[in-house]
């Protein structure tokens, strides 16, 4: 290029040479300020997908439906499904997950957590997900909804902290409490298959949904619900093995 240069300036007017220092010395000026705006333009893109998440604590009560007697031993799951995509509803991971086990006087709780770095995509309506199970009981989905479709706001609560959440016993026969049950191999498995091991997050839960599917399978009932044989097939192999996971830490 300095040769190319060279020439056309020879081969110009005696005034066109100061114009041709100029314009090198403007693009010399012009390299660093254009590779600074690619760099900023990349950044502010980059940085407007990012998002940062608080989460209230949460503790509430289980109670029987029909007697209002607290309920021990019931599995709950708490989680922040992030989604995204060209119509904002793909599920693009999970902020967060937790889980707990009701006391004997029906009580769990979740600690307040933040601030959490999110890139993909965003928590919209639902969040967060509580989900309720023990068997003989039916599972109980209980969606966040105060937000509408909107994105969550940065600092989020449940409207189920300090209330009472009723929970149903199962009454019919084993066949149809299998069926009853599909749902929950919906989020279970979206959850596990989540690339950031959320998982792990949910050891207790997970072996009850299995000892569940494996009594469904004892009586011969449609299974409708995960074991961790298949659940582990379904896991990010980089998290490890789901079934030696959760045998260890879950029962």
């Amino acid at each position: 290029m300095a040769t190319r240069f060279d020439v056309t300036t020879m081969r110009s007017s005696p005034g066109s040479a100061t114009r041709g220092v100029h314009r090198i010395a403007l693009g010399a000026w012009l390299g660093p300020v254009a590779r600074a705006v690619v760099v900023l333009t990349a950044t502010l893109a980059l940085t407007s997908c990012v998002r940062v998440y608080y989460a209230d604590p949460i503790k509430a009560r289980v109670v029987d439906a029909a007697t209002g007697a607290p309920v021990e031993g019931v599995n709950v799951l708490a989680a922040w499904q992030a989604k995204g995509g060209l119509e904002g509803g793909n599920i693009t991971g999970y902020v967060k997950v937790m889980e707990d086990v009701t006391n004997a006087n029906g009580e769990f709780s979740f600690p307040g957590w933040g601030p959490k770095v999110w890139m993909n995509g965003g928590i919209r309506d639902g969040a967060p997900l509580l989900i309720l199970f023990k068997p003989g009981y039916d599972a109980t989905l209980l969606w966040e909804r105060k937000y509408g479709v909107d994105f969550a706001p940065s600092h989020m609560s449940s409207s189920w902290q300090g209330r009472e959440i009723p929970l149903k016993k199962f009454v019919g026969a084993v066949g149809d409490y299998s069926v009853r049950l599909a749902e929950l191999q919906i989020y279970t498995g979206s959850i596990v298959r989540d690339g950031r091991c959320a998982w792990r997050s949910m050891p207790r839960f997970l072996w009850a949904i299995d000892q569940q599917h494996r009594e469904f399978e004892a009586a011969k009932a449609p299974v409708r619900l995960y074991g961790l044989a298949y659940l582990n097939d379904l896991a990010d192999r980089s998290c490890g093995s789901l079934e030696k996971s959760v045998v260890e830490q879950g029962r």
